[in-house]
């Protein structure tokens, strides 16, 4: 069909240049903001694809503009993307689903913050004034009149995009709505106000959410005299460790026979001890945010507790090295005070045997070894399908076939053990090598697992059994053994964390803390997935 069947010639032509006109504003509009926190965060780096949904946008919104509903799409995108760029701004960070909902829940002394900051923060209203007045009403004068068989089903592909974000909150985990850094303002933006709109904010107003717990502001006091800055640390973070199935724990099987020379030949300690989630996404930020409480939402955000931040005080290279995907948690853990990271979405891990990009990851980290660092190594295997996590060849308990798939299960979880045991040790061998100062290596796992109980397995399941995980230290300096840095092992987590903290410099006292009562909890970052509480003293003996 050719186009003079479609428009006038001459209309054709005024349409195509207005439209690219207002496609080449709609992205300058849009390009402020992403500049603006380039320039401010070296690691803000939004993908490609992200990026390139701008384009579409603006086009299709230019196609499209003659209708009320594509402009005021328009405008609520604009709005979206730039209160992210502010927020961010304001807080250091961005916003995701629960700062939404807290935004209704304090709006008060979050407008109150606000309005003390408008110097700082009057860029961004101006761009977000300037954006909205254009989008409504000024750019009405460049609008195209595109045929409706053009317009029409341009207006239904953005109406399509929203709906579809919205829709993938109904039955989303909120860790993959939460901002992630690889993410570009306005898609950061969407999830959040989608998952909020969808999940949370729906959930206060039946009275499940309304309330947010306040807590006194933890106190962290530098330690007169410490050693920080004379040695470096490790903390390796395992995934779904079961410590009855760790031999350095006293299994029966030789599952971890990689740590146990390690440890024999730096006479290191062990025991079993309690993690404050059953999720890896809860239990990861609680651990290195040194929290107690897994509700205390203002911890996180204040990272006084946070070790990635202490060490950085403390003039530490920072390091979170992980065989996993971590979408929607690098704010959480404290992206911002960590000088390397990489998961999978940087530095992609093969689908058997991921553990295996630890060793040159370490090998190939731009650290200074000769300066202290705090090195976070997060690993992969033993998670659910065991056998994924085996690479060709490495079988060794489950080989032959057992006689029945319960069996066969756990043979499988023993044998990824193995392979976890392999990859850390020679993880952590290779960072010893490296460094020039001594080495602290603390070890433990985010949650434990269930492995043939009951004919179960797996984890998520807020119960005692499934928070119990692994501990083991040791040092390659004789004058940092377990006994010359604190008089007792860690119980749990929290105590875990308070002992790298002092290890950093800083003694961390919890004023919220009245009795030994802490905490298991489930998935939910804001700790309203349920949870267990149980006290130290009726614990076993360790």
């Amino acid at each position: 069909m050719s186009t003079s069947t479609l428009v006038a010639p001459a209309s054709f032509g005024r349409n195509l240049a207005r439209t690219l006109v207002l496609t080449l504003i709609f992205m300058v509009l849009f390009s402020f903001s992403e500049i603006s926190i380039l320039l401010k965060d070296k690691v803000y780096s939004p993908k490609a694809d992200d990026i390139a949904l701008y384009a579409i946008i603006a086009l299709l919104a230019a196609v499209s503009y003659r209708y009320f509903l594509t402009r005021l799409l328009l405008a609520i995108t604009f709005f979206i993307q730039v209160s992210e760029a502010a927020y961010y701004t304001f807080y250091g960070q961005f916003y995701g689903p629960s700062e939404v909902w807290l935004a209704l829940v304090e709006t008060k002394d979050i407008a109150s913050g606000i309005g003390d900051s408008l110097g700082v923060l009057g860029i961004y209203i101006a761009i977000l004034i300037v954006a909205i007045i254009f989008s409504l009403a000024f750019a009405r004068r460049l609008a195209p009149q595109w045929k409706k068989w053009l317009a029409i089903p341009s207006l239904l592909i953005i109406v399509v995009m929203f709906a579809g974000q919205f829709y993938k909150a109904v039955d989303g985990q909120m860790y993959k709505f939460n901002p992630d850094l690889r993410h570009s303002l306005l898609r950061n933006g969407l999830s959040a106000v989608s998952f909020s709109a969808i999940r949370l904010i729906p959930e206060a107003i039946s009275g499940e959410n309304q309330t947010l717990a306040h807590y006194e502001p933890y106190k962290v006091t530098p330690i007169p005299g410490s050693q920080a800055g004379k040695y470096s640390i490790i903390l390796a973070i395992g995934e779904s460790l079961n410590p009855h199935h760790v031999s350095a724990l006293g299994y029966q099987r030789d599952t971890t026979p990689a740590l146990n020379a390690l440890m024999k030949q730096y006479q290191g300690s062990a025991n079993l001890i309690i993690s404050n989630a059953v999720s890896t996404r809860v239990a990861i930020p609680m651990l290195v945010n040194n929290l107690r409480e897994p509700d205390n939402y203002y911890a996180y955000k204040s990272k006084a507790t946070n070790l990635f931040a202490n060490a950085k005080k403390q003039g530490y290279q920072t390091a979170f090295i992980s065989a996993q995907g971590l979408e929607g948690l690098s704010n959480w853990i404290g992206i911002h005070n960590i000088d390397l990271w990489e998961d999978t979405q940087i530095r992609p891990a093969p689908e058997v045997g991921a553990d295996r990009v630890l060793t040159p990851s370490v090998d190939q980290a731009k650290l200074d070894w000769n300066k202290p660092f705090l090195m976070v190594l997060n690993s992969r295997a033993p998670h659910i399908p065991y056998e994924r996590n085996l690479p060709p060849g490495f079988a060794k308990f489950s080989t032959p076939q057992a006689a029945n798939d319960v069996e066969q299960k756990k043979n499988e979880y023993d044998d990824a053990v193995r392979y976890y045991d392999q990859e850390l040790a020679s993880a952590i061998r290779t960072t010893m090598a490296k460094s020039k100062l001594p080495v602290l290596v603390f070890i433990t796992s985010d949650h434990g697992e269930r492995v043939g109980d009951g004919g179960l397995f797996g984890h998520s399941i807020v119960a005692m059994p499934i928070a119990q995980v692994p501990f083991i230290y040791f040092s390659n300096d004789a004058n940092y053994r377990i006994g010359d840095i604190t008089p007792n092992l860690p119980r749990n987590h929290y105590q875990l964390a308070t002992l790298i903290n002092k290890m950093l410099g800083f003694s961390v006292e919890n004023p919220n803390q009245k009795d030994d009562s802490y905490f298991i909890t489930g998935g939910d970052i804001r700790g309203l997935s349920g949870r267990v509480t149980y006290h130290l003293d009726t614990l076993p003996a360790q």
